[in-house]
């Protein structure tokens, strides 16, 4: 049974010839299943079977970081906004670090990362207008510059909320090739929500540029690009964020380190890796990865 295809994944261990792959496998009831052996997996690249050096549980936990615009863009969405959040945080599994900041007029915390829910669902009571724009990008490249000073290992995940009133500062072509960068290297999830609140936008960028990056950013990391005009969609669409959110935590949690050997002595990177199981079982639900990072 197939599982998938990887172009050119192969990542060198202590041999020329060994690499490394990461499987999840959940049952039909969306449990994880966690009595996998060595026998039970085959990798093969390149159309060749590969040897099972060693086939490992590993937990690859995540933190969230939630942004929200509370700029004069959605001054008058608010309430809506706030039930939207707590809708969001209740349904974060327990144990995920959380912290959110508010962009406007700068990225600004409403809580540190904790893991208490409590804590972070009052947090959401202290959100608060402001009359500037929202500063989204810089929001998103100072998240990452924590990340990538952090050496902790989990898979970050990002969930912004940006508005067509918004604003961004200077160096933005090298803050933004850097952004794709860290987001590549430390396998970081982005989920962007672009909201257009049809009101003035004097003086600030309409939402061109955050459109443009809220795109990129999320093919680029395997996350979700929603756009919305009716702030009622805040309320339904931030649970079902955290739900996908939840969903990812359930595999990135419960996966395998598989350990491969190629055959033969060719040193040129592989072309096509495809990994399944070797037994039937009915119901299963296989994701592969190359890094551990399943959004």
């Amino acid at each position: 049974m197939v599982l998938a295809c990887v172009p050119g994944a192969d990542r060198t261990v202590h041999a020329q010839q060994q690499g490394q792959l990461f499987l999840s496998v959940l049952d039909a009831s969306g449990g994880p299943v966690t009595d996998l052996e060595p026998g039970d997996v085959s990798v093969i690249v390149d159309d060749l079977d590969c040897r099972i050096v060693k086939l490992e549980p590993i937990s690859k936990p995540m933190k969230v970081t939630l942004m929200i615009d509370n700029g004069s863009a959605t001054t008058n969405v608010l309430s809506n906004l706030r039930t939207a959040v707590k809708g969001f945080l209740e349904l974060i599994p327990m144990g995920v670090e959380v912290e959110m900041l508010t962009t406007a007029p700068q990225p600004r915390y409403l809580q540190k990362f904790t893991t208490d829910r409590e804590k972070l669902i009052k947090s959401v009571d202290l959100l608060a207008p402001d009359t500037g724009a929202a500063l989204f990008f810089d929001a998103l490249v100072e998240a990452a510059k924590r990340v990538e000073k952090d050496k902790g290992d989990y898979l970050p995940v990002f969930v912004a909320l940006a508005s067509d009133v918004g604003r961004n500062s200077g160096a933005m072509d090298r803050e933004y090739q850097k952004l794709q960068q860290v987001i590549l290297q430390r396998a970081i999830t982005v989920h962007f929500i672009m909201f257009h609140s049809g009101g003035a936008r004097e003086g600030a960028v309409a939402g061109a540029v955050q459109t443009e990056v809220g795109l990129a950013v999320t093919k680029l990391s395997g996350g979700r690009y929603e756009n919305i005009a009716a702030q009622t969609r805040f309320v339904t669409l931030m649970p079902e964020i955290a739900k996908q959110i939840a969903d990812s935590n359930v595999r990135q949690t419960h996966q395998y380190r598989i350990t491969y050997e190629r055959p033969g002595k060719d040193p040129k990177p592989p072309q096509k890796i495809s990994a399944g199981l070797t037994k039937l079982r009915i119901g299963v639900m296989p994701v592969l990865s190359i890094d551990g990072h399943m959004p």
